[in-house]
């Protein structure tokens, strides 16, 4: 249903809005919002379980598992981790910077919070799945024996992938949960838990959970053929973007 005809929906006879209504289409947004952001953390830890595993052991969506990676001079092939990382590291810095300026809060113009258009979400979360599936097909037609500069691309793709996600999830999601990292969401897990604050705990908790299991499949898939390792998180981000897709707008007539 399109967003003119839900708000149509919403509208009494006197120009106003149905409370029982709009409440409902806001739970509406926060589950599916919700379930979009445990999709995403699967699919970030079966894309980091694929990159360490095949795109010369950096992460693509943990950043600061790199900067670590960056320090380990004792490591084997020392200088091409240090070039993967740091090819994962700027392209997550200005991926993330031009998603989050493509979202950009607009103020609505009956005095509500300013929101992020939720066509430009979209947008950049299909970016986002685009990008996956181009890690994908870069595997299958590239050489088995894959050369540094392709090896690059892929950690360039790969990243830009977990840097839109990223920035979806932090323009939308309103529990603290961070799709690509673990550290923050646990961090906003163990605060409110400090605080006697009861909100948002099974899906902080989930989001941790899947991300785990997320990067248990993808090595298990890995194992089996890198192909489907670099499958597995195409499907989740699709049903991500499908969940962000059909959401209802954050804004209510």
């Amino acid at each position: 249903m399109g967003e003119r005809a839900w708000d149509d929906v919403h509208v009494t006879e006197t120009g106003g809005t149905d409370p029982t209504l709009t409440t409902t289409r806001r739970r509406t947004r926060a589950g599916m919002i919700a379930a979009m952001a445990l999709v995403l953390s699967f699919a970030a830890g079966a894309t980091d379980a694929f990159a360490f595993l095949q795109l010369g052991g950096v992460f693509t969506a943990n950043m600061t598992g790199n900067f670590v990676l960056a320090g380990l001079t004792s490591r084997p092939d020392f200088g091409e981790v240090l070039l993967g990382a740091t090819v994962a590291v700027l392209l997550f810095s200005v991926g993330t910077f031009l998603a989050f300026r493509f979202t950009r809060p607009v103020a609505a113009p009956d005095g509500r919070p300013p929101e992020a258009p939720q066509h430009r979400l979209v947008l950049v979360l299909g970016g986002a799945v685009i990008a996956q599936a181009c890690v994908l097909i870069g595997w299958i037609v590239s050489p088995e024996t894959r050369t540094t500069p392709v090896i690059c691309v892929l950690i360039a793709l790969s990243t830009l992938a977990m840097a839109g996600q990223t920035a979806v999830a932090r323009r939308i999601e309103r529990s603290g949960v961070t799709t690509t990292f673990v550290t923050g969401t646990l961090t906003s897990l163990m605060q409110s838990l400090a605080d006697g604050v009861h909100d948002h705990h099974l899906i902080r908790i989930g989001a941790i959970v899947l991300l785990v299991a997320g990067a248990l499949c993808g090595s298990l898939l890995t194992g089996v053929d890198p192909v489907f390792g670099a499958a597995l998180p195409l499907l989740p981000s699709i049903v991500g973007l499908v969940l962000l897709r059909l959401a209802p707008t954050a804004s209510i007539a």
